[in-house]
């Protein structure tokens, strides 16, 4: 079992008993008890549970938080590599909208070190990830709190994002069809993403090989209005040509990438 589905999987236990034993873990998982360790330590630093003598507690504070955190554990490192490549498309003086996506929330870890960059955003964590840093300026919509999402919808959003000049969006989805398009599990989050769409100068759809083949409730836009997709080495190359033939420029982050990514996490 890779680091990233073990981790996955005590968050679910947390979730199911509220607290974890190291050596019950490493029964489980079938792994030394330092290597349970140093998953609690990673997952403690990532604000998912507090390590306490022997095994761990759950801190999220209700169940849609946790339902956030665990669809965050979902194809982690692809979202990571997606993030990463993504991040290199921020250029200095950017204006750019992010999403409350789980995959835009990884892209924001990496803009670190951009200078005299704008971010205009309705997601919580997004927010919470740029805080502190003096070379981003955080624009936050404002609007209705979505428990499920983290993020602020309705008409306040719709307004605040229809009112600047944003050059890039950088959104995700729950799935992408070429007759569907791109699309949301709730319309009030369809509409949020259909607003970034109508105001970017650019879209750039960052969407994991799980995104692929799904079409959920309401559609944010026909996949022709983005210019860049960026997915991983797992989405299936019939898809992949399917979009590049519409003339969509497609970067798929590979295998190497990944590795290197997977060894920088340990375990």
């Amino acid at each position: 079992m890779r680091a990233e589905d073990r981790r996955r999987e005590i968050i679910r236990h947390l979730d199911d008993q509220g607290i974890v034993k190291v050596t019950e873990l490493s029964s489980i998982f079938q792994v030394t008890e330092e290597t349970i360790r140093r998953d609690l330590e990673r997952l403690e630093s990532e604000g998912y549970l507090k390590r306490t003598h022997g095994g761990a507690v759950k801190i999220a504070s209700n169940q849609e938080e946790t339902a956030f955190h665990i669809r965050n554990m979902r194809n982690r490192y692809e979202k990571q590599l997606i993030g990463r490549r993504a991040a290199e498309l921020v250029q200095p003086g950017d204006v750019i909208a992010v999403d409350a996506s789980t995959t835009a929330l990884q892209f924001v870890h990496f803009l670190k070190d951009k200078k005299d960059l704008v971010v205009i955003t309705h997601a919580l964590k997004v927010v919470m990830a740029l805080a502190g840093n003096p070379d981003v300026t955080v624009i936050c919509t404002g609007g209705t709190l979505h428990p499920r999402t983290l993020s602020f919808v309705g008409p306040l959003v719709e307004n605040a994002l229809a009112s600047y000049n944003i050059k890039k969006a950088f959104i995700s989805c729950n799935g992408v069809t070429l007759e569907e398009g791109i699309t949301e599990s709730t319309e009030v989050q369809a509409r949020v993403k259909a607003e970034m769409v109508r105001g970017a100068k650019e879209i750039i759809l960052l969407a994991d090989h799980d995104k692929f083949g799904t079409a959920t409730l309401a559609t944010v836009a026909p996949v022709t209005v983005v210019h860049t997709l960026i997915t991983d080495s797992g989405t299936p190359e019939g898809e992949i040509e399917r979009i590049r033939s519409t003339g969509i420029k497609v970067i798929v982050v590979g295998e190497g990438l990944k590795a290197e990514m997977e060894a920088g996490a340990g375990g």
